[in-house]
């Protein structure tokens, strides 16, 4: 902790600004594990599927969980005939594609929402985060863009190429940070 000598005015300004950079501090590192698990986990589930089995959405009626997770999947994606739900060691998963976009909705064993990663083109992308990566990466055109929100936590991904490399790159909070290049 910083110590100032002086007034007491002074102590409650040095721990203010203690507080403030160990939040700034928490927020990047909960934003580097949420990117690190996504790339860790193959094709973007975290959870393991294993014991994953597809749950038919007309039957969950006596699965309160279920019903609960269902629910709150149609309240942020909006209702849709074509989603997948599996019950998982873990609790639900509900998968959907349209036209533009691939989502992948995490939900624990009581049904609370846990995370969520939307898969989508570069024309689905906020017009800043488009703006802040441009900006630096001119060159590579955005290829795909993952999505992943838990509780607070937003963070863009995204994957971009030029003639001489790939790159990804994630955006969270106005910040923008390489997470891998690969030479072609």
């Amino acid at each position: 902790m910083l110590v100032l000598a002086g007034a007491a005015a002074d102590a409650g300004l040095a721990l203010y600004h203690y507080f403030t950079i160990k939040t700034e501090i928490m927020n990047k590192l909960l934003g580097a594990l949420l990117v690190a698990a996504l790339c860790l986990g193959s094709q973007g589930s975290l959870w393991a599927q294993d014991n994953a089995s597809l749950l038919n959405i007309n039957a969950i009626g006596v699965d309160a969980a279920a019903v609960r997770a269902t629910r709150d999947f149609w309240s942020r994606s909006g209702e849709r005939s074509d989603e997948q739900w599996f019950k998982l060691s873990t609790g639900y998963q509900a998968e959907f594609t349209e036209a533009s976009a691939k989502g992948q909705y995490m939900y624990d064993r009581k049904g609370k929402w846990v995370y969520s990663i939307l898969t989508y083109g570069e024309e689905k992308l906020p017009e800043e985060v488009r703006e802040l990566v441009r900006s630096k990466y001119y060159d590579f055109g955005i290829r795909w863009v993952k999505e992943v929100r838990e509780a607070d936590n937003l963070v863009y991904v995204v994957h971009m190429e030029s003639a001489k490399e790939w790159k990804d790159v994630a955006v969270q909070e106005g910040q923008m940070r390489v997470l891998n290049s690969f030479c072609k």
